[in-house]
């Protein structure tokens, strides 16, 4: 189901590095330590230093992207690396619940952060959720449910590691047109 790392066959052979959590351990080029032999999605384990903003969640849209870069880089005739792909460094997720737009960003959960991170909300019933995770004032995460038109700002503010500290609850304020006071 995409959850826990289907690698039993694999597991046996001591060829191959296993991450705690039973994934194959894959480098930045997507290689498990068995030479030629390269794993994405479900049955590996991003076991290289990981962006600040990006977490393996081993869903089908990272499953599709490691694929994807996968090939990209076994396909490296040239023995160069493939430059890593732009979806390792922030973590993003889009699909549809129960007709809503569902889109999570970073680290949309506070994973990973200390017990000090501060979570601000946005509600209106039937129409929309917005939930960010700050740390030190820096936008860490998002969870956007509905046309919110704010996941383009979101993810530049996310990246950027602005320091919105002085913004407070106007960032989450409808009636502030955020995206043009940060374009």
């Amino acid at each position: 189901t995409g959850v826990t790392p289907q690698t039993t066959p694999f597991s046996t052979c001591a060829q191959f590095n296993m991450a705690d959590d039973g994934g194959l351990c894959v480098d930045s080029s997507m290689r498990t330590s068995m030479a030629n032999v390269y794993a994405a999605g479900d049955a590996c384990s991003a076991c290289w230093p990981i962006a600040p903003h990006w977490t393996q969640m081993r869903l089908w849209t990272q499953a599709r992207q490691m694929g994807a870069y996968a090939a990209l880089c076994m396909a490296e005739d040239s023995g160069q690396r493939a430059d890593m792909d732009f979806c390792f460094e922030l973590f993003a997720h889009v699909t549809k619940f129960f007709g809503f737009k569902v889109i999570l960003l970073g680290l949309f959960n506070g994973q990973g952060l200390p017990d000090n991170h501060e979570v601000m909300f946005r509600y209106s019933e039937g129409m929309e959720y917005v939930k960010v995770v700050l740390h030190e004032g820096c936008m860490k995460g998002a969870v956007l449910i509905g046309e919110t038109d704010l996941e383009e700002t979101f993810e530049n503010l996310i990246l950027n590691q602005m320091d919105l500290t002085r913004y407070g609850e106007a960032l989450l304020d409808p009636d502030v047109d955020i995206a043009d006071f940060f374009d």
